[in-house]
């Protein structure tokens, strides 16, 4: 993220020169956006947030459609419901590749796809918060795998997982200390879980 550098005119008495610095370079980290997330929410009236520091062990979730606040199992925030911060696919295309078997169809197991598409990334703190705010939008390209695999034949069940990540984002906005624009922006996401596909024989041996 590079900010907005200042502008001076000097000398002050007489100005002859006006100068403007270079801008200031500054990276946005996970633990970074997670206590601006932190603070906003704690704007809100979110009672979770009690102040404008994310609570011990809280972390910054994707669900596959936008982004929650975490501690543990239990969720803290909805921050894409809240409107602060949200995902979108902005393209037209969207580019996929994989194999699934023709019997079972698209999407069911077992099965192995990749997406790529744009996606536009949103943050929009409340008007709440007029001590810190923090709005940009930044746009990337998004490329989403799954794989699921073949249901066991007693059980019925498969392993179905999935990764995410977002790279090359540019785009623009502004926070309390003015404007910036941002490049080189990335993020990941990944995650596995068990389930049944109700075609196991549910057979036992003697």
């Amino acid at each position: 993220m590079y900010e907005q550098g200042a502008t001076t005119d000097l000398p002050v008495a007489n100005p002859t020169t006006t100068t403007i610095k270079a801008p200031t370079k500054v990276s946005i980290t996970t633990a970074l956006l997670l206590k601006q997330l932190a603070a906003d929410e704690n704007a809100n009236g979110n009672v979770n947030f009690p102040t404008a520091t994310p609570p011990r062990g809280a972390v910054l979730y994707f669900n596959g459609s936008g982004f929650e606040i975490d501690q543990g199992t239990n969720q803290l925030a909805d921050v894409t419901g809240d409107s602060i911060m949200s995902w979108s696919q902005s393209g037209q295309n969207d580019i996929s590749a994989g194999s699934y078997s023709d019997a079972n169809g698209q999407g069911s197991p077992p099965y192995t796809q990749t997406d790529y598409y744009l996606v536009t990334v949103t943050y929009t703190s409340p008007s709440s918060n007029t001590t810190n705010p923090l709005n940009f939008t930044v746009t990337g390209l998004a490329t989403v795998t799954g794989k699921a695999t073949n249901p066991n034949g007693r059980t019925g069940n498969y392993t179905q997982s999935g990764s995410i990540s977002f790279s090359d984002g540019t785009g623009e906005g502004s926070n309390a200390n003015g404007s910036f624009v941002l490049t080189g922006v990335t993020m990941t996401a990944s995650g596995s879980a068990t389930e049944n596909s109700g075609t196991g024989t549910n057979e036992t041996g003697d």
